[in-house]
């Protein structure tokens, strides 16, 4: 008499139903966001593609465009949610500079060490979203308790955020060559030209080449932060740049 039981090897080949595999976390734009940092975290900002994206999610490229229109918007959320790492806190006037030079200094650690690469979405397009509006409330509050007039803070915060990205940038594209010690054979191999230079030709370059590579990343950026702040405070601002049509609603 035949039996009805399934043996093992029969029911291992048997396909397995929808209904027996785990559930996909629901596509969302949160959900969409979260991956996609993770990828900046672990991968760096060059491994983020709408491809690589869906795959983390387990899906397909089609699915992610419900949720954001094309890669310039996502790429403005990741942003916005990835500085809000950056702490901002009450500006205290007599500490103003200190906190900005914080400010500053944390904006880049973000950028450059925990998200990779994403100062290159900043210096792309002008963020606006909370946490670039939070944080340049707070980078205008600070300029205002310097002294500084209402024309210089107002263009300083597209001048001291260019500095900023810039610097992130430069520090994560170091951070992950392959090579640990580039940045420092970088300098040693500018350092060593400088040196080689004639002084008839180049007699400025040669007295000053030593000096032009003093300093590590912190004090150089803490150096020009003071420069450009230091120059805020000193230059008259008032009617130097002239207002667009927008400005007006024209």
């Amino acid at each position: 008499m035949a039996s009805d039981a399934t043996s093992p090897s029969e029911a291992a080949a048997s396909p397995r139903s929808r209904r027996d595999r785990p559930a996909k976390p629901a596509l969302s734009r949160e959900a969409i966001v979260e991956a996609g940092l993770q990828i900046v975290r672990e991968e760096g900002i060059d491994a983020l593609t709408m491809r690589r994206l869906a795959q983390a999610l387990d899906t397909g490229p089609a699915s992610l465009y419900v949720y954001v229109a094309n890669r310039d918007e996502l790429w403005e959320l990741l942003f916005d949610a990835a500085i809000a790492a950056v702490e901002t806190e009450p500006t205290d006037p007599g500490r103003w500079r200190e906190q900005l030079q914080a400010l500053a200094w944390r904006t880049v650690h973000v950028m450059a060490e925990e998200y990779p690469g994403i100062a290159r979405v900043a210096m792309s397009h002008i963020p606006a979203g909370e946490n670039s509006l939070r944080i340049a409330e707070s980078l205008l509050s600070l300029l205002k308790a310097g002294g500084v007039s209402d024309p210089a803070a107002a263009y300083a915060v597209d001048l001291i955020t260019t500095y900023v990205n810039a610097i992130a940038y430069e520090q994560s594209l170091y951070a992950t060559h392959a090579d640990p010690e580039h940045q420092e054979r970088e300098v040693e191999r500018v350092a060593e030209r400088f040196a080689s230079l004639s002084p008839e030709c180049y007699p400025t370059l040669v007295a000053l080449g030593p000096q032009m590579t003093h300093g590590d990343g912190a004090e150089r950026f803490a150096l020009g932060l003071d420069v450009l702040i230091n120059g805020l405070l000193s230059t008259p601002a008032e009617g130097r740049l002239t207002a667009w049509p927008v400005d007006g609603h024209d």
